[in-house]
């Protein structure tokens, strides 16, 4: 209907008309409603936007929504005032050119394309004023196993991504288009039902306050459906939620037969084992670039911290920053001794966001061009929020150097690029992970460190059914058997041939690097379906000796539809992206092209398009509005209110002053690809001063001309970057040369005061945080061993036994800490120290006080840590409003103990949580 005043409700852009006059326009878009069902490792995902046009003219609604990366987007339906709109797959600029016309002819008409992986473009256009549509996208994807939880993330705001010089592609000017706003341009709703085949624990989210889960038995599932606490919530960070089941562990083989008869197998499972640690080069590639401020940089910083003490005795490391340039500790990695690690210490305390774009090509390819070291195995960890445009080059980049050089990635903040951090360990042999604010990060560094040592095991084949050839090596090798029956040869394979990589292909072709505790999973298109009895065996090579599993096919087996048949589709696609358009685009595009259109497949190639019949009649013209994807949280503009407008020119003063060693900066046109500019202003490369902490002036580099330069991020961050260098480093003891982060657990903080060489000094910090007299230790050292040398090995025995007798929830922490320090204790004491064990736990059991920790957790997930309301502040218990201790209200309750989240903001600087429950409540499992 038409409009007969200029009011203004609900949330409004502020629009630059052709006359260059300002005026307000309502956001077209109204409600964002988010349907999951988890069904054991799979995810179904659908995405229902409304759109109303609130204006006078008819508009066309652009709007670029994020999906996880591996994700097959499956279907994209519209319905108009109450009218269905069939919408087709059909070949992209086919789809495009429907959906132009339509508009030309003013009809309303809806487009989804693919801009990237993980990015998807959504126009509604000639929306006519007053008229109401929605429009649902629905996606699949397969769930990983982190920390032994089926874990579940929905991406929600595409983040600004930086957009190198040498980047000129159609991708980067898409991107470039992407508008942004600090709030949210809606509100979103989640409705969330798991089904399981074994009994769900909990479902909690470090992300989002989730209300109690409803549960009940569903025929042979369990089940769980949960809301956010409350109604709705911005769209500003990506969804996490966490599924404890036993589930996760459980190996499957799923066959499905859809309605033309086909048949897809899945083969899923995660293996347990152990190998022989080896000795490794470690490179960590730390993303400083002027995105990264604020909480992702502190989150940066502590997983270094932990990555440095984790590291074994004998291992080499490095550790290189980059953004517009980049900066490496030593010219090269050095051996891990006491020296090394108070050098890496003490430089990484003080980074900080200040290096203005997110150039990482060029620190990749410095690393991979030098030399390997004889006898290690290198390792590069690169810790990134990963928002740049050229994802799809570094990922080639790694792919071509993955033969000398695995790649670990840690996706840093509430918005990681998921197609850059997932794609270059997929491409590397390594392994993904990611980490926001409210998520415990030790665990996840540890992981990836313990995936490191572990000899890489790449020699993966699978055996779809026991009278097929295996498959996974990369080729199809296929054995062709003499027939004729004759004296020679009857039976036995005559040849080999290799066959070209095809629809009719193992998926992945190349299985990926298998790892402890991280979930396989394998695709294959049958000849013909697979029976009862029959079984599909892994084996995979190592240099102990071959691991093998065979997984049984059962009548349980046996599904109907077409999931598994599109996630095959997206994985081969995937494989065809990552491994083989770069050698044959053409074939790569006919490929890519026939699978999105039989699978119903949105795709680099292939496009939903759908159109209204009804013409508008109205002569008025179309205006395009953006709807504009809120900024993350925490990304990185937090700092700026709070750091003053100088402390930028101050920096290089304050640098100099530092008594450290410094990062030597090298400019990123140095190593630039084929083609890529220089940036202007950068300077040749140059080794930073001594006295300088990390280096001095980056020299940003301007954004592309190539790419829309007035929409790329790189002017954004290099303007920030002035303003975020950074706080000085944590204190260190003058005797002991820790730094310890007030806010860390006990455990974090006594890993931060070990030795290169895996002993624990006794000194006083250390018996500090054990909560003991350092002469108390001592003296009970001496009733042992007099000898003054001996004070060493029974300060590392009692953190030992500490760590071991007291910290069992944290052993995520502290195992590999423990692991380092026993070996030394072996090799310091030839074997002499296990009677000193005994004496060390009896020691703790009686002088150290009791550990004040529990199990319970917050509605998010974190842990809880007793505190003591003893300074007269108010606060009151959160146990939904059901306290049993009094101390539901706000006001002082000095006779309760006060158990406070982890992430409360008043334990730790930019906590997102505000969780209190009282020690009552506590005892009684509210």
């Amino acid at each position: 209907m038409p409009f007969h005043k200029n009011e203004l409700c609900g949330m409004v852009y502020l629009c630059e008309g052709l006359d260059r006059l300002s005026f307000y326009s309502p956001v077209p878009l109204v409600s964002v409603q988010v349907d999951v069902k988890v069904v054991n490792f799979t995810a179904q995902v659908e995405v229902t936007q409304q759109f109303v046009n609130r204006e006078r003219n008819p508009i066309e609604c652009v709007y670029f929504f994020p999906v996880e990366e591996e994700a097959a987007v499956v279907d994209f339906t519209a319905e108009l005032e109450g009218r269905k709109i069939q919408t087709k797959i059909k070949e992209k600029e086919a789809a495009r050119e429907e959906y132009n016309q339509a508009v030309k002819n003013r009809q309303t008409a809806f487009l989804l394309e693919e801009t990237k992986p993980d990015i998807f473009e959504i126009k509604v256009g000639h929306l006519s004023p007053g008229a109401g549509c929605k429009i649902k996208m629905t996606y699949l994807s397969e769930l990983p196993v982190e920390e032994g939880k089926t874990k579940l993330t929905i991406p929600t705001t595409v983040a600004p991504r930086y957009i190198p010089m040498s980047d000129g592609s159609p991708e980067a000017t898409k991107i470039a288009s992407i508008e942004h706003d600090f709030n949210s341009p809606v509100q979103m709703a989640m409705n969330l039902e798991v089904l399981m085949q074994t009994e769900i624990s909990s479902v909690k989210s470090p992300s989002h306050l989730l209300a109690e889960p409803t549960r009940k038995r569903f025929k042979d599932y369990f089940e769980a459906k949960v809301k956010f606490a409350g109604h709705t919530t911005n769209m500003d960070r990506d969804m996490i939620i966490y599924i404890d089941t036993e589930e996760p562990n459980q190996p499957k083989v799923v066959v499905e037969k859809n309605d033309e008869g086909s048949s897809v197998a899945m083969l899923s499972f995660v293996p347990e084992f152990k190998l022989k640690d080896q000795q490794v080069e470690a490179v960590f590639l730390v993303d400083c670039s002027g995105s990264m401020s604020g909480q992702s940089m502190k989150l940066a910083k502590e997983a270094l911290q932990v990555f440095l003490h984790s590291l074994p005795v004998n291992s080499f490391f490095n550790i290189i920053l980059f953004g517009s340039t980049f900066q490496s500790l030593f010219p090269q990695s050095r051996k891990y001794d006491d020296d090394s690690l108070k050098d890496a210490k003490h430089s990484s305390a003080g980074i900080s966001a200040n290096l203005g774009g997110t150039e990482i090509y060029q620190p990749l390819q410095h690393i991979f061009q030098k030399p390997l070291m004889a006898g290690l195995a290198r390792q590069v960890f690169v810790l990134t929020d990963g928002q740049v445009s050229n994802s799809s080059a570094c990922i080639e980049l790694v792919r071509k150097n993955s033969s000398n050089n695995r790649v670990f990635t840690l996706g840093i903040g509430s918005s990681a690029d998921r197609h850059l951090v997932k794609g270059m360990a997929r491409a590397g042999m390594g392994t993904a992970a990611f980490t926001t604010q409210g998520e415990p990060i030790t665990a996840k560094v540890i992981n990836q460190l313990k995936n490191a040592l572990q000899p890489c095991i790449s020699d993966v084949s699978v055996k779809w059914g026991k009278s097929n050839p295996s498959e996974g090596g990369g080729e199809l090798a296929v054995e062709i058997i003499e027939t004729k029956k004759t004296l020679f040869g009857y039976g036995k394979p005559k040849s080999q041939t290799e066959t070209k990589f095809s629809i009719k292909s193992q998926v992945p072709s190349k299985m990926s690097a298998i790892y402890d505790g991280s979930r396989l999973i394998a695709y294959k298109l049958l000849d013909k379906t697979m029976d009862v009895n029959d079984e599909i065996t892994v084996k995979a090579k190592t240099t102990e000796g071959d691991l093998e599993v065979s997984l049984p096919i059962c009548k349980d087996s046996f599904i109907e539809g077409n999931c598994l048949h599109q996630l095959f589709a997206r994985k081969m696609i995937q494989e065809v992206e990552e491994k083989h358009e770069q050698e044959n685009i053409d074939e790569s595009k006919k490929l890519i092209t026939a699978l999105g259109l039989k699978y119903n497949l949105a795709s680099k190639y292939t496009s939903f398009v759908g159109v209204d019949e009804k013409h508008e009649k109205t002569g008025t013209f179309m205006v395009t509005r953006h709807v504009k994807n809120q900024m993350p949280q925490n990304f990185g503009f937090n700092d700026i209110g709070n750091v003053p407008r100088s402390r930028g020119f101050q920096a290089q003063t304050d640098c100099s002053s530092s008594p450290t060693r410094s990062f030597q900066s090298r400019s990123r046109s140095a190593l630039s690809p084929p083609g890529a500019m220089a940036p202007p202003g950068a300077s040749a490369p140059t080794e930073m001063s001594k006295g300088g902490r990390f280096g001095g002036k980056t020299g940003a580099m301007a954004p592309p001309g190539a790419a829309a330069p007035t929409r790329s991020f790189g002017a954004m961050q290099e303007s920030l970057s002035s303003f975020t260098l950074g706080a000085a480093p944590p204190q260190a003891s003058p005797m002991s040369g820790c730094i310890i982060a007030s806010t860390s657990s006990d455990v974090l903080r006594l890993t931060m005061c070990q030795a290169a060489n895996g002993s624990f000094p006794a000194q006083a910090d250390i018996a500090n945080i054990l909560g003991v007299k350092l002469e108390k230790v001592k003296d009970a050292g001496k009733a042992i061993n007099s000898d003054e040398n001996f004070s060493t090995t029974w300060m590392t025995v009692v953190v030992v036994a500490f760590l071991t007798e007291k910290c069992k929830e944290e052993k995520d922490v502290w195992e590999l800490v423990v692991e380092k320090a026993e070996r030394w204790l072996n090799s310091s004491s030839g074997g002499s120290v296990a009677g000193h064990v005994e004496k060390a736990k009896q020691f703790i059991s009686q002088s150290l006080p009791i550990r004040k920790v529990t199990s319970k957790t917050c509605p998010q997930g974190h842990k809880l840590s007793l505190v003591t309301a003893t300074d007269g502040a108010a606060w009151h218990c959160d146990s939904s409003n059901r306290c049993v201790g009094g101390c539901n209200s706000d006001g002082e309750h000095p006779h309760q103990s006060v158990w406070r989240c982890s992430q409360d903001w008043r334990v730790t600087a930019g906590g997102s949580c505000d969780f209190d429950i009282c020690g009552e409540c506590v005892k009684q499992n509210v």
